[in-house]
């Protein structure tokens, strides 16, 4: 049976699959829902104070603040913030990826990996950006209607694919099975 709640906020520190992760780079992740149709999300991610974020590979030409994106497929081939929602108790989900300069997309799965169709949005995300030499911080917000039932609060998993150039792309989220599948639903939390 589903869950019923006016608003839901999860903060944690994702951790990487892989090993080689220089040490001092640290990614937090914020999720907060609203039973009146809104996701809100914030990622951060912090550098070494002799490195900061310099190897953090991103699109070129990006300002600080509100980005002007589109709907884009394939943003998990590099820097992209993730977030994966799940009726709880069932078998479909939801994948949202945002990418730094504001290029987004939403899909719905019917079941683990398979159904995959764009979810349409009443509204785009609005995505906003913020940087400095040891960090970066990325604020989106979504609505979730009409596709969402309002007042549930979804099973979730916060997830971060991080491109470091030639070191390759590093996968981060709360937890992690033998491989790095943000699909897998026993990686989600349930709320």
């Amino acid at each position: 049976m589903a869950r019923s709640a006016v608003m839901l906020r999860q903060a944690c520190r994702l951790i990487p699959f892989e090993q080689s992760i220089p040490a001092g780079i640290r990614i937090s992740a914020e999720l907060v829902w609203k039973s009146e149709g809104w996701l809100e999300l914030s990622y951060g991610v912090l550098g070494r104070a002799t490195t900061g974020i310099s190897g953090l590979q991103l699109p070129t030409g990006l300002n600080d603040g509100l980005q002007q994106g589109r709907r884009r497929d394939d943003l998990w081939t590099t820097t992209c913030f993730e977030a994966f929602l799940a009726a709880p108790g069932g078998q479909r989900y939801w994948e949202v990826n945002l990418a730094p300069n504001g290029d987004w997309a939403v899909y719905r799965f019917d079941r683990y990996r398979s159904g995959q169709n764009q979810q349409e949005l009443s509204a785009p995300p609005t995505v906003r950006l913020q940087r400095g030499a040891h960090q970066l911080r990325l604020d989106a917000r979504i609505p979730l209607d009409p596709w969402w039932t309002p007042g549930v609060c979804p099973d979730l998993a916060l997830t971060a694919v991080i491109d470091r150039g030639q070191e390759g792309l590093s996968h981060w989220a709360l937890s992690h099975g033998r491989k790095p599948d943000f699909h897998d639903r026993s990686t989600f939390l349930s709320v």
